[in-house]
C-alpha cells in the first residue's frame, strides 16, 4: 500500500466520520470538537474586546498627545534662540502641518477658599483645534485666545468647584526666578489671575491636573522671553510619521529628543503588550486543556480499529501510515472545532460591534461609550487557528508516541 497523503487522509476522514461501535467513541468526539470550538471562540471574541478597549484608550491618549513631541534631553525648559535649528525648519519638512511652541509647569492654583497643584499649560489659540482638545469641551468653550481665560480639565475643575465667567477670577501662583523676600513669602510667588471660560473631558490623565492658558498668561507668570518647554508637531494625514520623525530627528540633533504617541505613553503600550501576552497565555492553556481529549479519543479509536489496522497492515501499510492515518484524525479534530470556534466568534464580535448587545450599564451611566467595544483583527483569528491546529497536531503525535509500535501491527 503506497504511503501517501490522499490515502491516510480519506482513512482518516472515515474513521472521524462515519459511525463507530461504541457510542461513547462519538460522544467523546463531539465533546472534544465543542471543547475545541468553544475555547477559540473565547479565544477570538476576548482578543477582539482587548483591542476594541486598547484601540479606544490609544485613541484617547492619542488625541491628547501631539503626533510628535520634541524636548530637550537636559533641563525642563530650552531656548530656541541657543539652538541651531529654528521653527521655520521644521515647518518646511514635508508632512508637517503645524508647529506649536508650548511652555508648561507645576503651579499653585487658587479659587475662592481651595486650592491644589496643577500643570499649567500655555499654548496658541490654534492649539485646541489642532490637538483635538476642543472636541472634548463639556461646559463653555476652550478659549485661550483671550490673554487671562483659563480652561480646566473636568476633575480639577471638581476639586476647585469652578464655575465659569464667575467674577471672582483664578490665582496662579508660581515661584520667582527673580529675587526672592523672606521677610513676606508671598513675594516670593509671581501672581497672575484668570477668568474659568471652559471645562473638558479628554479621559485622560490631563483632566486631573491640566490648566491650559494663553502662551502670553503662562510666559508671564513663568517669567520667560524665548524658553519653550516642548515643541508639538501636527502632521498632514497622508504622511508617513516615521520618515517624518527621523527627518525632524536629524534637524534637532542628538540634545534632544523626538517622540511619537507611542513613544510618549511608552508604559501604557507595555502594559496593554502585556495585557494581550496574558490573555494569549491564560485562554491558550484552556484551550490545550481542551485538546487532551483528543488522547482519549486517538487511544479508544485504536481499539475500535484493531481489526481495520490488522487488515490495512496485511495489505502493505507501514507503521508510519498507520501512525499518520490517526494523527490526521486528532487534526481533523482541532480544524473542524477551530473553524466553528472561528465562525461563532466572528458572527458574535459583529453582533456586538454593530448591535453593542452586552452593554457597559444604563442609559444615565458617565461611560465614554455605551457597551463594549469590539475591534476585529483577522491576524488573531489566523493565529488562533493555526494555534489550534498546531496543538491538536502535537498532541496527536505525543499520544501516538506512547502507543507502542506492536500495537499498531498485532494481527487479529
Amino acid at each position: 500500500m503506497k504511503n501517501n497523503s490522499g490515502t491516510s487522509s480519506f482513512i482518516a476522514f472515515r474513521y472521524l466520520f462515519s459511525p463507530k461501535k461504541h457510542n461513547i467513541i462519538n460522544i467523546i468526539s463531539v465533546i472534544s470538537v465543542l471543547g475545541i470550538m468553544a475555547s477559540t471562540a473565547a479565544l477570538v471574541i476576548v482578543l477582539s474586546v482587548f483591542n476594541g478597549l486598547q484601540d479606544l484608550i490609544t485613541s484617547t491618549f492619542n488625541r491628547s498627545n501631539p503626533p510628535l513631541k520634541i524636548e530637550v534631553k537636559e533641563g525642563k525648559m530650552f531656548s530656541l534662540e541657543d539652538r541651531h535649528f529654528f521653527i521655520g525648519d521644521l515647518e518646511k519638512v514635508e508632512g508637517v502641518k503645524a508647529v506649536e511652541e508650548v511652555v508648561s509647569d507645576l503651579i499653585l492654583v487658587a479659587y475662592h477658599e481651595k486650592q491644589t497643584l496643577a500643570t499649567l499649560y500655555g499654548v496658541s489659540e490654534n492649539f485646541p483645534a489642532l490637538s483635538g482638545l476642543e472636541e472634548t469641551t463639556i461646559d463653555g468653550d476652550f478659549e485661550v485666545g483671550s490673554e487671562n481665560g483659563i480652561v480646566f480639565g473636568q476633575v480639577v475643575a471638581g476639586l476647585l468647584s469652578i464655575e465659569l465667567y464667575d467674577f471672582e477670577s483664578v490665582k496662579l501662583y508660581y515661584p520667582k526666578r527673580s529675587k526672592k523676600s523672606l521677610v513676606n513669602p508671598i513675594d516670593a510667588f509671581q501672581t497672575c489671575y484668570a477668568r474659568p471660560v471652559g471645562v473638558f473631558a479628554s479621559y485622560t490623565p490631563y483632566d486631573e491636573n491640566a490648566l491650559f492658558v494663553s502662551k502670553k498668561l503662562a510666559k508671564e507668570l513663568f517669567e520667560l522671553d524665548t524658553k519653550v518647554s516642548f515643541i508639538a508637531l501636527y502632521l498632514n494625514e497622508n504622511a508617513k510619521l516615521g520618515k517624518v520623525q527621523k527627518k525632524i530627528e536629524q534637524i534637532v540633533g542628538d540634545d534632544f529628543t523626538v517622540q511619537n504617541q507611542m513613544q510618549q505613553e511608552a508604559l501604557l503600550y507595555k502594559t496593554i503588550k502585556g495585557e494581550n501576552l496574558t490573555v494569549y497565555l491564560i485562554l491558550g492553556f484552556i484551550f490545550v486543556i481542551a485538546t487532551f481529549n483528543i488522547i482519549g479519543i486517538l487511544g479508544m479509536l485504536i481499539i475500535e480499529k484493531k481489526q481495520d489496522i490488522s487488515i490495512l497492515h496485511t495489505l502493505g501499510a507501514s507503521k508510519a501510515l498507520l501512525k499518520k492515518i490517526f494523527l490526521i484524525v486528532g487534526a481533523m479534530i482541532g480544524i473542524f472545532g477551530g473553524f466553528l470556534g472561528i465562525c461563532i466568534g466572528l458572527i458574535c464580535c459583529l453582533i456586538q460591534q454593530h448591535f453593542g448587545v452586552i452593554s457597559l450599564g444604563n442609559a444615565e451611566s458617565s461611560y465614554i461609550i455605551s457597551a463594549y467595544p469590539v475591534s476585529i483583527a483577522f491576524v488573531d483569528f489566523a493565529v488562533v487557528f493555526f494555534l489550534g491546529t498546531g496543538i491538536s497536531l502535537l498532541t496527536s503525535w505525543v499520544s501516538l508516541q506512547k502507543i507502542k509500535n506492536n500495537y499498531l501491527i498485532n494481527k487479529y
